[in-house]
């Protein structure tokens, strides 16, 4: 129901006419767009988790909804934000540090981190309910983008 009651207050301090075209179907990429930036802007752009301070960077380029894992990969070496298991392994079991902002809305990759049995998979630390948790993303993949995040040490 809160849904419907920022919908209601949204209408109510932007107008009919404002409302109704942000809402239009022809208007679908704009809005994505800007309600992304929004987001974007809200996000904190550095934390310190368990005594490290880290940069928390896109790796997307302008126009790029998404990338192949390798390209992004590249794109972390180049922008010194090539971390490993130790890195991510420390953000694990220092949570507690981790942004609140960030729950749901940042997955922290750490490409010098690779599965065991599976040298194409890295590390992804997301928020999962109610902890941050270990997942493995497939670097073939070209759905590495939206909320994926790089971190870089400070």
């Amino acid at each position: 129901m809160d849904i419907l009651h920022s919908i209601a207050h949204l209408q109510r301090e932007i107008g009919d006419e404002r409302f109704n075209a942000l809402i239009s179907s022809n208007n679908t990429e704009a809005v994505r767009q800007f309600a992304q930036g929004l987001i974007e802007k809200a996000l904190p752009k550095e934390m310190i988790v368990g005594g490290r301070a880290y940069e928390i960077l896109g790796f997307l380029r302008e126009g790029e909804k998404s990338i192949v894992g390798h390209t992004m990969v590249e794109r972390a070496k180049e922008m010194n934000a090539n971390l490993g298991e130790d890195d991510g392994q420390h953000l694990l079991n220092h949570q507690g540090g981790i942004p609140v902002a960030l729950r749901g809305k940042a997955v922290f990759v750490f490409p010098g981190w690779r599965h065991p049995d599976d040298p194409e998979s890295a590390c992804c630390v997301c928020w999962d309910g109610g902890r941050w948790v270990r997942l493995w993303g497939w670097l073939d993949d070209g759905y590495w983008g939206g909320c994926d995040r790089l971190l870089r040490r400070k």
